[in-house]
């Protein structure tokens, strides 16, 4: 999928989409957990509309979030913290100087980019001794995640009715969703792991219950 229609797509998700209805970050309280006490520098890439870029930031830290979609950017910037700022632009070709984070953090949406391109501009602006961590979309593989899936869409229907009234999202968000989907391929646990073993010797793997992993790398001081 390339840039612009990454982007395309987004704004349009963005437009659609109703506050009260957003994600609600189930696996936003395990990312914080990642995050070293110690880095005081974070970057989220392809960070949407901001949820998990502002429950990173504390008194002292600077948190960035970049992504492509404008309309994500433009709703982003309404949370309004202390050191936390919003970029829009493409995290592959943006210059950030001699800039370089502590902890690099990207959820649901590396796949969006070849890990053969993104897994070295994300160690170019990784500081030394500073934590990779990296939660996308898991494809499913074999019965037992199928029937997992089953009773996944079951909970994420019952969450969306207690929120919002309905276990649906409005048509408009779901076809635009389903359009931007169809032409997306997501890794298996297996070959997530094969990814970690080939680029990030030593990092941890999690397989989680709704269709995501997560891989948490911590770079040597020289590599």
């Amino acid at each position: 999928m390339n840039t612009e229609t990454v982007r395309s797509d987004f704004d349009e998700i963005a437009r659609l989409s109703d506050p009260p209805d957003e994600d609600t970050g189930r696996y936003d309280s395990f990312l914080l957990s990642l995050v070293p006490q110690r880095a005081t520098t974070i970057l989220d890439v392809g960070c949407g509309m901001g949820r998990l870029t502002a429950k990173l930031v504390t008194d002292d830290r600077e948190v960035v979030g970049i992504d492509l979609s404008t309309e994500m950017i433009v709703r982003a910037r309404a949370k309004v913290h202390a050191g936390l700022s919003f970029l829009c632009h493409d995290f592959l070709t943006y210059d950030f100087g001699s800039q370089k984070f502590d902890c690099l953090i990207t959820a649901a949406a590396i796949h969006h980019v070849p890990i053969d391109l993104a897994f070295p501009r994300l160690l170019e602006l990784l500081a030394p001794d500073g934590r990779l961590i990296l939660h996308d979309i898991r494809a499913d593989a074999g019965i037992l995640d199928h029937l997992r899936s089953r009773f996944g869409l079951a909970q994420i229907a019952f969450g969306r009715l207690l929120r919002t009234g309905s276990p649906l999202r409005p048509r408009a968000v779901r076809d635009a969703w389903e359009r931007h989907c169809a032409s997306e391929t997501y890794l298996t646990l297996s070959e997530a792991q094969t990814l970690a073993n080939r680029l990030m010797p030593g990092a941890r793997v999690y397989n989680h219950w709704l269709w995501r992993y997560t891989i948490v790398w911590d770079r040597p001081q020289a590599i």
